[in-house]
């Protein structure tokens, strides 16, 4: 009976370490079937298509943030309205485009991207391995000071990126180079995507970010509560994150672009709440000392 009971115990542990195995396994092949380019490849791919926006004020070399829009690709007027407070911080703003280079319109990124039939975060964070070295190059910015903001499949981007130890791990489509990126000064995360198929979920992060992450409570698109777990655990391990859950929010709830349907998701005082966050969160950097 008690060999019996052993082996009931056997089978069920080797059937979570299967589901548990499960998703790496999968996201490894998903990899494999990228094609592989050189990361200066990549950098051509995406640098005609990025808009810089420099603050008015101040001298160069600036502070940068690099944004990460949604699945859908960017949306003019709401990354502007971004810039617009990095730029009042003294910071540039770097919007960073991952669809239009790629051949998606914005229909196509949503039939397909926001389907998570291609480009997935851990091949999109390659994007932002791109965006830091041609903001390395350039000397009107700061490269000891560079911010990564992403909003929702930019934030899932984001967090994969942060995954990769560059030694081992490189962001599927890209071919292993002798690299070793700059540390990351902050990270901002809207309504982050924190479900299957992203790296964070049993992969660590490569140093320790100062983190602001703004979660939509009532979130209809990403499942809140796996980020808000994800980030309490991260808090409970000591790292520097400022998480902030507004209850009642809607995904792109700081969005006052939206089309007439979803318009009523706009949520005109959270928006203002994380602005002023986003504000401070720029400022406090700012003022620390430099990775």
């Amino acid at each position: 009976m008690k060999r019996w009971h052993y082996i009931v115990v056997l089978i069920a542990v080797v059937s979570v370490l299967f589901v548990w195995k499960r998703e790496p396994v999968m996201l490894g092949f998903a990899a494999s079937k990228v094609s592989k380019t050189s990361l200066e490849d990549r950098i051509k791919l995406i640098e005609g298509a990025i808009e810089l926006r420099l603050p008015e004020g101040g001298a160069a070399p600036y502070p940068v943030v690099l944004q990460f829009h949604g699945c859908a690709g960017v949306d003019v007027p709401f990354h502007h309205q971004w810039a617009d407070v990095a730029n009042s911080a003294g910071y540039a703003a770097m919007i960073v485009d991952s669809t239009g280079p790629r051949g998606f319109s914005r229909q196509a990124a949503l039939d397909i991207v926001c389907q998570g039939k291609a480009l997935l975060g851990q091949e999109r964070a390659g994007d932002v391995l791109a965006a830091i070295h041609i903001a390395e190059a350039d000397p009107r910015l700061d490269a000891k000071r560079i911010i990564l903001a992403g909003w929702s499949h930019g934030g899932w981007t984001v967090m994969d990126y942060l995954t990769m130890d560059f030694k081992r791990r490189w962001p599927a489509g890209l071919k292993h180079e002798a690299e070793q990126p700059p540390a990351i000064n902050g990270v901002i995360l809207f309504y982050p995507y924190c479900g299957s198929g992203a790296l964070s979920r049993f992969r660590q992060w490569r140093g320790q970010p100062d983190v602001l992450t703004l979660i939509a409570g009532s979130d209809t698109i990403v499942d809140a509560a796996q980020c808000i777990s994800y980030f309490e655990r991260k808090k409970r391990a000591g790292d520097p994150v400022d998480m902030m859950i507004y209850p009642d929010a809607e995904h792109v709830f700081d969005d006052p672009f939206l089309d007439a349907d979803y318009i009523d998701w706009y949520n005109e005082q959270y928006a203002n709440d994380a602005m002023a966050r986003y504000s401070a969160f720029l400022e406090r950097l700012k003022a620390s000392p430099a990775p």
